[in-house]
């Protein structure tokens, strides 16, 4: 691929590839390290079978990239650790000149030694919220057609860092602030076809993933909406976290990330005890779910006071997750009041699972010493 490196038709710099004529440096060790650290991890969570199948064959994975340093880096550094990667490029179609760095993007990873291909895909909007569910979803179907391989995501310890303030100021608990979890069963992706959903770089800075393309003879794409301010965690990251490094010094973010890593330590094991928790609270087939089949269970009242406050609103989510829509810290302290403040009170309206919802409530509702779901007021019951 010729080294010279292109521009878009604002003068960005699109991704290019020129082999670098010395061996590459720290930056790129230090990412390779952090993937063989990552493997550990996945292979931790796969079956006995599954491990000795993983020690005999290089492991291989489908790579999310965007043309940008941190996931042109992990493809390149994917390679070096010999894994066998497919490198997926998806083309939103939101911004000019989108196609064509994309195709580069692709062509930069085959160069790297990765096969590749571009993914283009219709946003239902032309939000971040809508780009990154068609996202996923186009990589979860290249994975189910790959045989059900893993997606991996560059997420940084930067972009840790900057979902931390989010999360503090949504105040969602201490899910908001434990950070991305390194390996994710449970998530859009997988829902699509993939294996799991992998973020082997979240012990990474973004100063890394730079220094490795350099190291790599990789020439990325800056994405301008990045530092343009048009969206929150853009304004994080340009606005926000230098303002913290220079009022609470140079290593608040490192901090941060590793209060991140921490939390999330902590929020995976009380996910676990709430899980067994609501195993005892269950009362099969006393509640109908957002079908109108009482194929949905109740929680007993009396085994759900028993539980540790630490776990009652995780049990209330866990219970409603796949049954309901998004809950709010509202919808779960009216539900738990049903439980520990009850007088009476009436049923509280959650919001449903299926879009468009149908007509009438979902409601949460106290009856015969147990928290049922029910719906009310449509043609399902």
């Amino acid at each position: 691929m010729n080294s010279n490196c292109s521009v878009n038709h604002t003068g960005e710099p699109t991704p290019s590839y020129s082999p670098p004529s010395t061996k590459p440096g720290p930056h790129v060790l230090r990412i390779r390290h952090a993937l063989e650290a990552w493997h550990a991890t996945w292979s931790s969570r796969l079956t006995a079978t599954e491990q000795s199948e993983a020690d005999e064959l290089s492991f291989s994975c489908i790579i999310g990239c965007s043309g940008g340093a941190d996931s042109l880096s992990l493809v390149g550094c994917a390679i070096k650790q010999g894994w066998r990667v497919h490198a997926v490029v998806i083309d939103h179609g939101l911004q000019a000149g989108s196609a064509g760095v994309a195709t580069r993007a692709a062509n930069v990873c085959q160069a790297l030694g990765a096969s590749s291909q571009v993914v283009k895909v219709s946003p239902r909007e032309a939000t971040e919220t809508a780009a990154r569910e068609e996202r996923y979803r186009a990589l979860g179907q290249v994975a189910q057609e790959r045989g059900g391989l893993p997606v991996l995501v560059a997420h940084t310890g930067d972009d840790q860092a900057e979902s931390l303030l989010l999360g503090l100021a949504r105040g969602a608990g201490l899910g908001s602030i434990a950070g991305m979890p390194p390996v994710l069963f449970h998530h859009p992706v997988v829902d699509a076809g993939a294996t799991a959903l992998g973020r082997p770089l979240l012990s990474i800075r973004r100063d890394n993933t730079i220094g490795a393309c350099a190291e790599l003879g990789i020439t990325p794409w800056h994405d301008p909406t990045n530092t343009s301010g048009d969206n929150l965690r853009s304004r994080v990251r340009t606005q926000l976290i230098p303002q913290i490094r220079s009022v609470l010094g140079e290593g608040t973010v490192d901090n941060a990330i590793a209060t991140a890593a921490m939390t999330r330590t902590d929020d995976d094991y009380l996910a676990q005890r709430a899980t067994d928790a609501l195993k005892e609270c269950e009362c099969h087939g006393s509640s109908v779910d957002n079908s109108g089949s009482p194929e949905s269970s109740g929680l007993d009242i009396a085994t759900y006071l028993r539980q540790p406050q630490a776990l009652r609103g995780r049990i209330i989510k866990q219970w409603l997750h796949h049954r309901a829509g998004p809950l709010t810290r509202a919808h779960v302290t009216a539900i738990d009041a049903l439980a520990t403040q009850w007088h009476g009170q009436g049923g509280v309206a959650i919001p449903w699972a299926r879009t468009p919802a149908p007509p009438g409530r979902l409601l949460v509702v106290r009856r015969h010493d147990e928290l049922q779901l029910t719906a009310e007021g449509t043609g399902d019951r």
